[in-house]
């Protein structure tokens, strides 16, 4: 009796020859994607050309509110008639103030300090007072004029018998609050500035002007306008603009 053989095809040549035929074929898939993949990256990465410029806008303005800390000393050997005293200059200071155009809701009084002369008297001369009172009205008002008036004629003060300190610490310091009204059209006139400078740089290079790629606002500073004339400020601000440059 004859013994058959079986030359059937192995399951594992027929799996090794479907995986092949898959590779070949992802492969194909995946030659054609990354084509297109290639060619919109290159659109993608393709820079633009842009210009870099600065535009400047400047402004000066009136100072709207002033700060000043009307100040001046008393000296005394009671206690109880320092404190009379302190009163009654601060009534005439309060009336020379309303005076010059102010009123009550343009000033506060301070709490006064009173320095103890023999605590520091180490031998020598000795304190003409035992205390000196420094008492301060802090003036802080929008009538800007009138602050300014009052603080020239504080010469008239001393015929009552105060004298106001005209040191540093008792000088006007003037502010300007109303920055936000004016920020956005100085904004706009810095961009507008920036566009001028990049018009100029693009005629040179045969180009125009495109859309803004990205601006930055710089910080706003105000400072005093001119020496001497503090209650004149000038608000300045720079901005950084980059245009996309077309043919």
């Amino acid at each position: 009796m004859c013994e058959k053989k079986s030359f059937g095809i192995g399951k594992s040549f027929v799996l090794g020859l479907l995986l092949g035929v898959a590779l070949v074929a992802s492969a194909y898939i995946l030659a054609g994607g990354f084509g297109k993949i290639a060619n919109n990256f290159g659109a993608i990465a393709k820079p633009d050309r842009v210009v870099s410029v600065r535009g400047l806008a400047e402004r000066e303005v009136d100072a709207n509110l002033a700060v000043w800390p009307m100040t001046f000393s008393i000296g005394g050997n009671n206690l109880q008639d320092l404190q009379k005293d302190i009163v009654d200059k601060i009534a005439i200071s309060k009336a020379y103030l309303v005076k010059h155009g102010l009123n009550e809701a343009d000033y506060t009084v301070q709490a006064p300090s009173i320095n103890d002369t023999a605590l520091n008297y180490y031998g020598g001369e000795k304190p003409k007072f035992a205390y000196i009172a420094r008492q301060t009205i802090l003036v802080r008002s929008s009538n800007v004029a009138a602050v300014m008036a009052a603080q020239s004629n504080v010469l008239d003060l001393m015929g009552q018998d105060i004298a106001v300190l005209q040191d540093y610490d008792g000088q006007i310091r003037y502010e300007y609050t109303s920055l936000n009204s004016i920020k956005p059209e100085m904004i706009g006139e810095a961009t507008k500035n920036a566009r001028a400078a990049a018009e100029q740089f693009a005629n040179d290079s045969g180009s125009k002007v495109g859309k803004i790629r990205t601006a930055t606002q710089g910080w706003f500073s105000i400072n005093d306008a001119t020496v001497g004339l503090e209650q004149k400020k000038n608000v300045r601000v720079v901005t950084t603009v980059e245009f996309i440059l077309t043919d």
